[in-house]
């Protein structure tokens, strides 16, 4: 019967910590402050300040101080603990150092060492009985500085996000030292929790510790992101199960936190790296990371942050001792890491306003602490009121942080580089490709195929996408011939990428593998094996086939009829192959008719990828409707039309590739086109097309006439 209460408690707990946390973190976000605020409250109005003060004997009965119960919830607690760190990990892009190293590395490093110092200078000055006697003082000294000196990433993001300033080069640069910040903070607690557990300081126990620490790391970012990659690629393609990739994603976090806890440093730094790792996977798709997300923040972030919460006794700060105490932890944290973030910034090269605004940036601290002080609490390092103190101090300082650095944003002016990065930005947000991370390839042993073997290969190394190529049952010696087409195009475009032509587009986060046979896997596909693959989450399919369309009409042939009614995101279908073969190395002259419609956007983009592949040019063609100009007047369609070349010249610009504007003005596009065609030497031309749909999806009859008279190769981007 014992049993049965304890597990009737535990889920009383469960109910009350979840449900007060949402609905005070709901609260919390309409007043514009961090949702983790309000599930930190619930936790201390559900704890001994609150509930237990005005229904003692009802509390008592929810929240008992028995040691199961306690071990139970705070069992939910340390995987939330690791949960969270994943997701933060994820978040993590640590390309974003890079960029300005120097003032990134002195800004994060004088902004940890200043407050570290000042705080191990203020755990000597504490009265004993905020120190726990099973400790050394030296230990809850190390565990209040670093508690002092670290930014929360996650609350720096979030304010820089919801004052506009995100990506600002000064924005970015206070993230990128927040993620510095968050990154060594995992190093130094893995060291101290190590310390913690001897007791006293071994000097040959820490190099130990920062050996097989450094070992870990090495091994991480060498191997480990590879591997990481791999797993999830093979579970999301291979496994039939539901939300397997989640299942693999939370075995690889577990069995990373495993390995820093029995190399003698706290879990949280696994799960931290593996967060990183994970993150970096060109193949996590959005939609698999929201899922993953939606189940953290909904059950362990509130459950963690009220567990933290519950931890809290605002009675500590009726003491005036103890509130003085607490007003010198803030004063020291604040004041010394504005100083040392302001110092490392001047370091750095920034300017004066610039080092003022990265200071204030830093100076907050939210989840980090809490999670930072939970760990201390847990292992016996910090007392329950010097918990209570650094929690209300990460909760202070980031209250404040927000409208100060709000203020003095606004101070820093936009330099002309910034302002012309900025607008490169919100261009390629509206474009498609940017955010493409897999395509799919069909292709078959006929010119159609190999051309579209060769068209996928520069596309995937232009966008630095995984392309899996589907091989039609055939001949394997001619199969591996179009595989090696693949390939051999796919290196040459990306030799080109490397000797001087920029990429259109940034490459997915993790970034694709260096070598272009790591972006290419090969299978065979029979029967309905297209239809299933394309349930493994692609952003667009290339398809080679013979025979793409029916000989009775607009439809397409099978396997292609499966594969465009099944799939969500765009086709891209290459008939007329044999016409005029392309050679490998030549640069291509592209046509690409320009409407401004979400499907010529689209085929402009992709004749833009190809184009810059192969280092060739691109004709935009315009085609006005002679109508438009007698029945609206002001000349707007016209500048509309204008309007679509000069977004296909900046995309050129963008990309490095030469574009020339074409218009002409016909109640027949088509017949323009054809006459382009004729007049210029183009070896492919790109069109866009919407699809009709009727019991299936099928081509209009003016664009298949059009696509059967061309003769040069097409490429149809299908929608």
């Amino acid at each position: 019967m014992a049993a049965d209460h304890t597990t009737a408690i535990f889920v009383a707990q469960l109910i009350l910590l979840l449900l007060v946390g949402r609905l005070m973190g709901e609260v919390m976000a309409r007043i514009g402050q961090p949702a983790i605020f309000g599930q930190l409250l619930a936790g201390v109005l559900l704890g001994p300040s609150v509930f237990g003060a005005l229904l003692p004997g009802l509390h008592h009965l929810v929240f008992p101080d028995t040691p199961t119960l306690k071990a139970m919830i705070n069992a939910v607690s340390q995987v939330g603990i690791m949960l969270l760190l994943l997701l933060t990990g994820m978040e993590t892009d640590l390309s974003q150092i890079n960029r300005k190293r120097l003032a990134v590395v002195s800004g994060s490093v004088f902004g940890i060492a200043v407050p570290f110092a000042c705080g191990v200078g203020l755990a000597y000055a504490l009265p004993p009985a905020l120190i726990p006697s099973q400790v050394e003082r030296l230990v809850t000294a190390l565990f209040l500085g670093t508690a002092l000196s670290i930014s929360s990433v996650k609350i720096v993001a979030m304010v820089l996000m919801e004052i506009g300033a995100i990506r600002r080069d000064l924005g970015q640069l206070i993230l990128a030292t927040a993620i510095l910040d968050d990154t060594l903070a995992w190093i130094i607690i893995a060291i101290i929790t190590g310390i913690a557990a001897d007791g006293v300081i071994d000097f040959r126990d820490v190099g130990t510790s920062l050996a097989f620490t450094g070992l870990f790391l090495v091994a991480s970012f060498m191997v480990g992101r590879r591997i990481v990659a791999r797993i999830i690629l093979w579970c999301n393609d291979n496994m039939a199960i539901e939300m397997p990739v989640i299942s693999a994603i939370l075995i690889v976090m577990f069995a990373m936190a495993l390995t820093t806890d029995l190399i003698g440093v706290h879990a949280a730094l696994g799960a931290f790296v593996a967060g990183i790792l994970i993150g970096q996977s060109p193949f996590l798709t959005e939609h698999i990371e929201n899922q993953l997300r939606g189940f953290i923040i909904a059950f362990f972030s509130p459950v963690f942050f009220a567990v933290a919460g519950l931890g809290m006794d605002l009675r500590t700060l009726l003491d005036p001792t103890l509130l003085m105490f607490t007003l010198a932890i803030i004063a020291v944290a604040s004041v010394g890491k504005f100083l040392g973030a302001l110092a490392g910034g001047r370091i750095g090269g920034l300017t004066v306003i610039e080092s003022l605004a990265l200071a204030t940036g830093l100076n907050a601290r939210g989840s980090t602490e809490v999670i930072i002080a939970s760990i201390g609490l847990s292992i016996g390092a910090l007392s329950g009121q010097l918990y209570t103190m650094i929690v209300a101090m990460a909760v202070v300082t980031t209250m404040i942080m927000p409208p100060t650095l709000r203020w003095m944003m606004a101070r820093v002016p936009l330099r002309e580089e910034e302002t012309r990065r900025l607008d490169n930005e919100e261009a390629e947000r509206r474009q498609a490709l940017p955010h493409m991370e897999r395509a799919l390839v069909h292709v078959d042993a006929s010119p159609n195929g190999e051309l579209m073997a060769s068209v996928a290969g520069l596309f995937a190394a232009r966008q630095n996408v995984l392309t899996t190529l589907l091989e039609a049952p055939g001949d394997a010696g001619t199969q591996s011939t179009v595989l090696a087409s693949h390939e051999r195009w796919l290196a040459a475009a990306r030799s080109a990428s490397v000797n001087g032509s920029e990429a259109s587009s940034s490459p997915p986060s993790g970034g694709a593998a260096s070598a272009p046979h790591a972006l290419v896997q090969a299978r065979a596909a029979s029967g309905d094996a297209l239809v299933k693959e394309i349930a493994k989450g692609y952003d667009i399919a290339f398809v080679g086939v013979s025979q793409p369309l029916s000989a009775a009409g607009p439809r397409f042939e099978e396997p292609l009829h499966g594969l465009v009614d099944a799939f969500d995101g765009p086709v891209v279908i290459v008939m007329n192959a044999a016409s005029r073969p392309i050679s490998p190395g030549t640069p291509l002259n592209i046509l690409v008719p320009a409407d401004g419609r979400a499907d010529t956007r689209l085929a402009t983009e992709i004749a833009l990828t190809l184009a810059g592949a192969t280092r060739g040019a691109l004709t935009a063609l315009h085609v006005f409707d002679p109508r438009e100009n007698t029945l609206i007047s002001g000349g707007r369609p016209r500048r509309a039309g204008m309007s679509v070349l000069v977004e296909a010249h900046r995309l050129g610009k963008r990309g490095g590739v030469a574009v020339r504007g074409l218009t002409a003005t016909n109640l027949r596009p088509d017949i323009e086109i054809r006459r382009a065609v004729r007049r210029g030497r183009y070896d492919l031309v790109v069109l866009g097309a919407s699809l009709r749909h009727g019991e299936a999806k099928f081509l209009g009859t003016r664009m298949l006439a059009l696509v059967q008279s061309l003769p040069v190769p097409v490429l149809l981007v299908a929608r």
